[in-house]
């Protein structure tokens, strides 16, 4: 954050609400991070964002004024501003007094002036301000190491602490590491925003850390030991020109501009969760390669964030009438749904299979037999399970929704709730 140095301010202790007062740090500068900042289209201020803004703010705390510093609106401030990578910049900007609702970091409200340049993301500056009161006295004051980091881009600690009061919480400058306990197991997530630009906000990121936390431990506790998979996982939210989302080695890629484009996508992450929770299935050894997205795809039904309400809209299922069986999702959701129970996770056999390396594709007739032992399919070919599965109308029934409502299929089938 922000912290200002005053050599030539001379405060007496002061008097607040009959509350001995003084100076905090001697903190009279201070960036303006507030989500009412004048000029930020979007709530947030637009330089700090990334933005294409052509200002930021500055603001003093109204402390100045209790101490009998009177500056006047339109008082020009002179500035001179100091970049980390050495370059500099001068100029002269009027005083606006009129932004009374803005609070600085210690709770004071603020007077603001605008300075035409911003701090570039993730750098820093020093900030030197001359300027004089109505009286004619002249002060300077100076800032050290102002720097736009995460708390100033919207993700300070006090919001992922709010949001999920029960995770460990640090905000670096362009990274954010959480540790928490799920079901006795230990987890990291680490979001990654070293090439974040911006675009996707402040909230979508706080919802993409939600949904790790509500969706990655569930998949753990049934898959994790079967996959081996890992408890350290890093999200990382990148403008780059690659993928619209990949994982791969604990590590999960999202683009940018993606969510800023499909704000309701947010269950594409659910299933590159799932891609580590396989940690590395061999597409040599499956039935088809397929398999390695289809149960992705599954996952990213069963587990979906706040029960599908940003999945179910826009995303369904596929019918037999347009997917064969290698390419059915739907049908991978019916086997787990019909045939697994409390004693024979069937999808976990499934899982652990394919985990295995056992089988090469010519063998599965041999796999899908032990996947089915002990189960209602047991000594039925996959080909049989799929012409059972066409007669059902959980091989039909809609999987989409509108207006709040829960979809055809969940209306008459508990596919999700069984999983709590």
């Amino acid at each position: 954050g922000y912290r200002g140095l005053a050599p030539q301010f001379h405060l007496e202790p002061l008097i607040l609400d009959d509350t001995p007062y003084e100076m905090p740090d001697g903190g009279d500068l201070a960036l303006l991070d507030d989500g009412d900042a004048p000029g930020a289209p979007d709530g947030r201020n637009p330089s700090l964002a990334g933005k294409s803004g052509t200002y930021l703010l500055v603001f003093f705390d109204f402390t100045y004024r209790k101490a009998g510093l009177n500056l006047e609106k339109g008082t020009p401030i002179s500035y001179a501003v100091t970049f980390d990578n050495g370059s500099t910049e001068n100029g002269v900007a009027p005083l606006d007094d009129s932004v009374v609702r803005i609070k600085n970091k210690y709770g004071f409200y603020g007077v603001c002036f605008d300075f035409m340049t911003g701090i570039p993301m993730y750098g820093s500056a020093q900030f030197n301000l001359y300027f004089k009161d109505a009286d004619g006295k002249e002060y300077t004051v100076s800032s050290i190491d102002a720097r736009n980091d995460l708390g100033f881009l919207g993700l300070p600690a006090s919001e992922f602490e709010k949001e999920l009061p029960d995770v460990e919480t640090t905000v670096g400058i362009d990274t954010v590491i959480q540790k928490g306990n799920v079901n006795g197991t230990d987890f990291t997530f680490i979001l990654d925003l070293s090439k974040w630009a911006g675009n996707t906000s402040p909230a979508q990121i706080m919802v993409l850390d939600k949904l790790f936390w509500q969706v990655y431990p569930r998949m753990y506790d049934r898959f994790g030991a079967a996959g081996r998979s890992p408890t350290t996982v890093t999200l990382a939210v990148e403008n780059e020109g690659y993928g619209i989302a990949e994982a791969g080695g604990g590590r999960v890629h999202i683009h940018d501009k993606w969510l800023y484009d499909h704000p309701k996508d947010y269950d594409c992450i659910t299933h590159e969760l799932a891609h580590i929770i396989q940690n590395g299935w061999n597409g040599h050894y499956l039935e088809t390669s397929g398999y390695i997205e289809r149960f992705a795809d599954a996952c990213r039904f069963l587990y979906a964030y706040n029960n599908g309400q940003y999945n179910d809209g826009h995303w369904s299922l596929g019918t037999p009438h347009n997917e064969s069986r290698m390419d059915s999702v739907r049908f991978l959701v019916w086997l787990d749904y019909a045939y697994s129970t409390e004693d024979l996770d069937l999808l976990l056999k499934f899982f652990t299979v394919c985990k295995s390396n056992n089988y090469r594709y010519n063998r599965w007739d041999e796999a899908w037999a032990e996947i089915f032992s002990g189960t209602g399919l047991a000594g039925k070919t996959i080909d049989e399970a799929w012409e059972i599965f066409k007669t059902t109308d959980f091989a039909y029934l809609s999987t989409s929704t509108s207006g709040g409502h829960s979809s055809a299929l969940l209306e008459k089938y508990d596919v999700r709730e069984r999983l709590a």
